[in-house]
């Protein structure tokens, strides 16, 4: 009976044993698990650390007395509104009248001298291509503070500008093609112009280069080279103020004469 009692207790002592070792050993698999877990936790918090840290901020906006903006260049310099309402102003008024396009046209021109008695017979006409050049400019002088627009969101500054204008057309008489004289059957000779005639004719070719730069696709032309002057005027004046802020420019539409 006691050798039967010493089997059973050492079979009971060995399977508390291995019970023991099985708990300790799912023990220590839990305790790595959670190790592990752990590491890649603290290497991931790492590395997001790292990069918040070095990564480039977005400049912070927040509103000012009277509904004014103060632009926040990363925490360091603050900006108003009002600063870069100045710095366009200052530099349309430094500027004023912006030239923003040259273009060359030509039209045909027909010189005609009468003949004796102003018969047909005895007359001469004279077709030629005349060249002349204009030239478009905006007047920054009419940009004032309605004219200048934020958009918070977009860090953009929104310049609106007037229409271009067509302020001067020049007659280049040294370009003009001369085509083949017509005379009448008693008509002779080459045509001949008197001094008053040549200035006559000068006149005449300003009327008619004029209106041939004062059609729609010239000034269509003229509006996109306004923007871009515009631009390239204003986008150095706003990035000096704040490097965030993009320049965008709308020319306003003509006035109605």
């Amino acid at each position: 009976m006691n050798d039967i009692n010493e089997k059973e207790l050492q079979e009971m002592i060995s399977a508390a044993v291995d019970q023991g070792v099985k708990k300790a050993t799912r023990k220590n698999r839990v305790l790595k698990m959670l190790a592990v877990f752990l590491g890649y936790a603290l290497l991931l918090g790492g590395i997001w650390f790292i990069y918040d840290t070095i990564r480039p901020k977005a400049p912070e906006i927040t509103p000012v007395e009277d509904h004014d903006v103060t632009l926040e260049n990363n925490g360091i310099f603050g900006f108003k509104a009002v600063d870069f309402e100045d710095a366009v102003l200052g530099a349309s008024q430094r500027q004023e009248l912006l030239i923003v396009d040259e273009q060359e046209v030509s039209v045909p021109a027909i010189i005609t001298q009468a003949g004796l008695f102003n018969w047909d017979i005895t007359s001469k006409s004279l077709i030629e291509t005349i060249y002349g050049t204009g030239e478009y400019t905006i007047d920054l002088s009419k940009v004032t503070r309605d004219s200048i627009l934020f958009d918070e969101d977009l860090y953009t500054v929104v310049i609106h500008v007037p229409y271009p204008e067509l302020h001067s057309v020049v007659f280049n008489p040294e370009k003009t093609v001369i085509g083949d004289t017509k005379r009448g059957w008693l008509a002779f000779g080459e045509i001949k112009m008197t001094a008053d005639e040549i200035k006559t004719f000068e006149n005449a070719a300003i009327v008619k280069l004029t209106a041939r730069l004062n059609e729609d696709d010239c000034f269509e032309k003229a509006v996109r080279f306004a923007r871009l002057s515009a631009y390239e005027l204003y986008q150095p004046v706003v990035s000096s103020i704040s490097p965030a802020y993009k320049v965008t420019i709308i020319v306003d539409e003509k006035e109605q004469e």
